[in-house]
């Protein structure tokens, strides 16, 4: 399995990058590469490549030029997180059980005692990734910037 809950760091990177963008939405302020690698710790070699392929997805735009970056193109509340992990990833097949129409993967054929446990866990993050939007993630982002600590 990979990373943090099936989600590989490349995704990871992908969700931070747009959520960086989601941050600025709606302004036709662009944000730069740079801008977007130093807010969110992205590499930028790794960033490149993945704003290509959110950018192909019709998620995000690029603006050329002197002054050019990145739009997201889409409302943040209409993206969910377990959206862009689904185009990203692609199909989750971290654990090979769960592959659709094959098991032969599977040692035990049907009768693993865990298969259950992994259909359920999936189920459980996709009903989490699919209900938190990136507006969702923006609004909790800004309340927890703006939290007072009265402590002396």
């Amino acid at each position: 399995m990979s990373a943090l809950l099936g989600v590989s760091q490349k995704c990871q990177y992908a969700l931070r990058a747009l959520f960086e963008l989601a941050i600025r939405y709606p302004t036709e302020t662009v944000t730069t590469v740079s801008d977007i690698a130093q807010s969110q710790n992205i590499p930028p070699r790794f960033l490149e490549q993945i704003l290509s392929k959110l950018r192909t997805g019709g998620y995000i735009e690029s603006r050329r030029g002197n002054q050019g970056g990145y739009v997201m193109t889409v409302s943040p509340s209409g993206i969910s997180v377990g959206e862009i992990i689904r185009y990203i990833e692609g199909a989750d097949e971290s654990v090979d059980c769960l592959k659709k129409g094959d098991s032969s993967h599977c040692p035990f054929r049907g009768g693993c005692v865990f298969k259950d446990l992994w259909e359920r866990a999936k189920s459980s993050m996709s009903d989490i990734f699919d209900a938190t939007s990136f507006q969702d993630l923006v609004d909790k982002q800004r309340k927890s910037d703006h939290q007072v600590d009265y402590t002396i």
